[in-house]
């Protein structure tokens, strides 16, 4: 899939072309889409995010920033960006095996 000509501000080309913006990644056991499907990503605006989904806990979302490589976790209590991801499917790969944590 391509990048939607909305989003090509973010680096997220890697997503697009990816498995994941077609069928995410759903947790059965915790029932969560820690990786939304292409058609529910947005853009926080506030927080200048390109979001794609999250690890389901006080409010931390993944995602894109503008101009900045790679997938970003957004912890919002702090307000904090942590670089957590060189891809989505890195990012996939990383947390399902414990690898990356948040």
């Amino acid at each position: 899939m391509d990048t939607p000509q909305k989003w090509r501000e973010y680096e997220c080309g890697d997503y697009f072309q990816s498995p994941l913006a077609e069928y995410g990644w759903w947790d059965e056991e915790s029932q969560c889409w820690y990786v939304e499907p292409a058609d529910s990503v947005y853009e926080d605006g506030v927080s200048g995010l390109l979001v794609i989904g999250g690890p389901g806990v006080d409010g931390i979302r993944w995602g894109y920033r503008r101009d900045q490589p790679g997938v970003w976790a957004h912890y919002p209590i702090e307000d904090e960006f942590v670089l957590v991801a060189a891809s989505a499917s890195e990012l996939r790969v990383g947390y399902s095996s414990g690898r990356i944590q948040v």
